[in-house]
């Protein structure tokens, strides 16, 4: 792990990850709404510049963050479990590395009466980087998972909101339709597996490319570029690590963001469709749209999804620096 990583108070972590987190995707959420109007297939033959102009025709310039203040009420929660859970995971690995590590090292200390600790885990030597890189997916796998799962009822509501289907009209109403759809809470929870089988490998590789990209440059010996410029040199690497984790996720991760979607409006709007999961779903995709129905609405979804992963990681380091000192003063870890 990079000596440049912080471990911050647990409370500073849940409100950098949830307000850093939720300030980003708001700022971009007018790309977010022509991507799901794109995904769900309603308005696939139409332009982006179409899309823009229906949007807008709908309620002026408000319907480009309609959904928003949902998207909100779940995304602090949301990124402020998300990135505590992360942090806690990432040096509790960590942790189990540097006393594995410890002890398949102690015969060579005693013999040659030193230790080379930091050749074991730098971040610019190639197992360091790998076991690093592993390392954090872990972590953001897992709190992916957890978090995912505790805000998916959320999530469904603000998917209907933003679907442009008239009946859903506000956040009360919206969880009262749904409900009565099936008179039973199961109903808030359809979609979850396919939800997590986006959104654990979207985390995952987001997280652990940005951070191993990040500080693989940051702490590079013999920088490229302000290599006598520390802040310069931060910012750079926080460009280069969330443009390289926006790209690597929607490669991964977008055409399962894509039945996730429609599998959370199957049956509802023009298409009456009902699919029975994900491999169901990406299949009817397949032979009706090809892979272009799989990444349909990705281009839009870099624009948005490059510049949020990098504010969103400014966002986050601004507000811990911020918080910090009102907290237990900041541990650095060490190589």
């Amino acid at each position: 792990m990079s000596s440049s990583e912080k471990k911050h108070a647990a409370w500073v972590d849940v409100v950098a990850g949830g307000f850093g987190g939720a300030l980003a995707k708001s700022l971009l959420s007018p790309f977010q709404r022509i991507v799901v109007l794109q995904q769900l297939g309603q308005h696939k033959n139409y332009s982006i510049d179409q899309l823009v102009r229906h949007i807008y025709a709908q309620d002026g310039l408000k319907s480009f963050w309609r959904g928003n203040l949902t998207s909100m009420v779940i995304r602090v929660p949301y990124s402020g479990i998300q990135f505590l859970l992360y942090t806690q995971f990432k040096f509790l690995f960590q942790d189990w590395l540097d006393r594995r590590h410890a002890a398949a090292e102690l015969p060579d200390h005693r013999a040659s009466g030193s230790s080379d600790r930091g050749n074991a885990f730098g971040a610019t030597a190639p197992r360091g980087l790998m076991e690093t890189f592993v390392m954090k997916c872990g972590a953001g796998g897992i709190s992916a998972t957890i978090a995912g799962a505790a805000v998916y009822p959320g999530e469904v509501v603000r998917l209907r909101l933003m679907s442009g289907e008239k009946q859903f009209t506000g956040i009360a109403r919206t969880c009262l339709l749904v409900y009565r759809e099936t008179h039973s809470l199961r109903n808030f929870y359809r979609g979850l597996g396919a939800s997590l089988m986006q959104r654990v490998p979207d985390v995952l590789v987001s997280f652990a490319t940005y951070e191993t990209l990040k500080y693989a440059v940051l702490d590079s010996p013999n920088p490229l570029l302000f290599k006598d410029n520390y802040a310069a040199r931060n910012v750079l690497s926080t460009m280069l690590g969330g443009s390289a984790a926006a790209i690597a996720s929607i490669l991964v991760a977008f055409p399962l963001d894509v039945a996730k979607r429609r599998i959370g409006m199957s049956g509802q709007g023009a298409d009456k469709t009902v699919y029975r999961g994900v491999g169901d779903c990406l299949r009817h995709i397949y032979a009706k749209e090809g892979i272009r129905g799989w990444y349909a609405g990705a281009f839009v979804e870099a624009v948005r999804c490059v510049p949020q992963v990098i504010l969103m990681w400014m966002f986050i380091e601004a507000i811990q620096k911020e918080l910090s000192p009102y907290a237990r003063v900041a541990t650095v870890v060490e190589e």
